[in-house]
């Protein structure tokens, strides 16, 4: 894994649950992985630490297997934000074998800004936006044709 492309990552270790009838890592569990590494990112980025305080939901998720994880391997799932937009963000995370190198499995996700309390998508606010490109270290937005403006 890149150092340089992924300034958050989030070792896990993979224990029997993980395993499928293959006796490799069951497909959904890398899922998992990409999940609890990327809320992970989102807390610490934001000082969010109550659930109720998410504000964004999953659009969208893709993902390629490049080779298996097995029981007891130490894996290290990096996560980066690629492109902020008016009310959504791309993400890429990427999950190798910490002792090796080797690349396991690459997820990429989309995520809305989301007002729980009128149960709809809403636009990122600046504060955040400023959240991701610092601890990014770099220009993020993207306007896209549906706005001229951020807000």
């Amino acid at each position: 894994m890149s150092e340089s492309r992924f300034k958050y990552v989030r070792p896990f270790k993979v224990i029997f649950r993980d395993l499928d009838g293959m006796r490799h890592v069951n497909h959904a569990v890398y899922l998992t992985y990409a999940e609890a590494a990327r809320n992970e990112y989102w807390q610490m980025i934001t000082g969010i630490t109550d659930v109720a305080d998410f504000d964004f939901v999953l659009a969208e998720l893709s993902a390629r297997y490049h080779a298996p994880a097995h029981l007891g391997d130490e894996l290290l799932v990096g996560v980066r934000v690629t492109e902020l937009r008016r009310s959504s963000w791309l993400m890429e995370h990427e999950i190798t074998d910490a002792k090796t190198g080797k690349l396991l499995t690459e997820v990429f996700t989309a995520a809305v800004m989301f007002d729980t309390k009128k149960n709809r998508s809403m636009p990122m606010s600046e504060e955040r936006r400023k959240q991701v490109e610092a601890f990014e270290g770099r220009p993020l937005t993207v306007l896209t044709s549906k706005s001229k403006t951020l807000n």
